[in-house]
């Protein structure tokens, strides 16, 4: 099997797009018709959920498959509904991957080694049942939180290397309050090159034929400055860069994160996909979300060709 940064560069060139549709749909999101069209009253609440939430986001899949080279699935928008959501999310992932998408978990998941193992066996390797190996989810890739050290990495490390798995570790994140800690000072480096440094070393031993990294990093697009200097410490890793649109992140400053190559990044938008249809004067979600991935698309290949 080829390398997970392999297989992503075939999806890009293949797609002409570094595109990834964010799945992080909440059922009061969905339209009315929508649900209305799906509601059965003579089924439980729970019934419906699990029905509705999975058939809103299959369509959703179904019309920007075109445009994206994958699926990220943020896991609390399923937790949220717990194990009902779970459930879904479990479908939703084999849907994904017959449709041949890069399928992240984005769960951000880490702890002691042990507890990391038991996340890593869940979401990118097997988990051992009565002496025999079960893979339950069909993830490709995961992002995890570096704060508990390289114990709590390792596990995943180890699996993306017998797996041919995607690690994305989160070093410098979208939202507002991310300088809190990401941008104090250890020594004369911000806290989040040092991240970035170790990111490089976990991912040395998971390299791909095309020369790019298996253990990559997540960079949200609001950080400019930060994305430049990461970009040097990680010249062959694939960057995760979320916070386009919605939350602030510029399209054309795109052109800063990818590498010398015109390459190494993938794109995550998620509401501004999902939820299409609330820009668009037509009621057709999948309409409304299939434009938007293109013109999402259209913008990013423009801002880094």
């Amino acid at each position: 099997m080829l390398n997970f940064s392999d297989r992503l560069i075939e999806s890009i060139k293949k797609k002409n797009s570094v595109l990834i549709a964010g799945i992080d749909t909440s059922i009061e999101n969905i339209p009315d018709y929508f649900i209305k069209r799906f509601y059965d009253k003579e089924k439980s609440e729970i019934d419906n959920l699990k029905t509705i939430l999975f058939e809103y986001n299959r369509r959703i899949i179904d019309a920007v498959e075109e445009n994206v080279v994958g699926v990220k699935f943020q896991a609390a928008f399923f937790e949220q509904y717990s194990y009902h959501g779970f459930e879904v999310l479990h479908k939703l992932c084999e849907y994904a991957k017959n449709k041949k998408l890069v399928v992240i978990f984005d769960g951000k998941r880490n702890d002691i080694s042990s507890s990391a193992k038991g996340y890593s066996n869940a979401y990118l390797g097997e988990t051992p049942v009565f002496g025999k190996k079960i893979r339950f989810f069909e993830f490709d890739a995961i992002t995890t939180n570096p704060y508990l050290g390289q114990d709590g990495i390792k596990p995943f490390i180890e699996d993306c290397e017998r797996f041919k798995k995607g690690l994305f570790v989160l070093v410098k994140t979208s939202n507002p309050s991310s300088g809190d800690f990401q941008d104090l000072m250890v020594e004369d480096k911000y806290l989040f090159e040092v991240v970035a440094e170790k990111v490089y070393e976990w991912g040395k031993n998971c390299i791909g034929k095309e020369g790019y990294s298996d253990v990559g990093a997540v960079v949200g697009a609001t950080q400019l400055e930060a994305g430049k200097r990461i970009r040097e410490i990680l010249p062959n890793s694939f960057l995760l860069v979320p916070g386009i649109g919605v939350q602030g992140g510029k399209v054309e400053d795109l052109k800063y994160f990818v590498d010398s190559n015109n390459m190494g990044i993938i794109v995550n938008s998620s509401r501004d996909i999902i939820y299409a249809y609330k820009n668009y004067v037509h009621s057709d979600f999948e309409k409304s979300s299939y434009l938007a991935s293109k013109s999402i698309k259209e913008s990013i290949n423009a801002a880094i060709s």
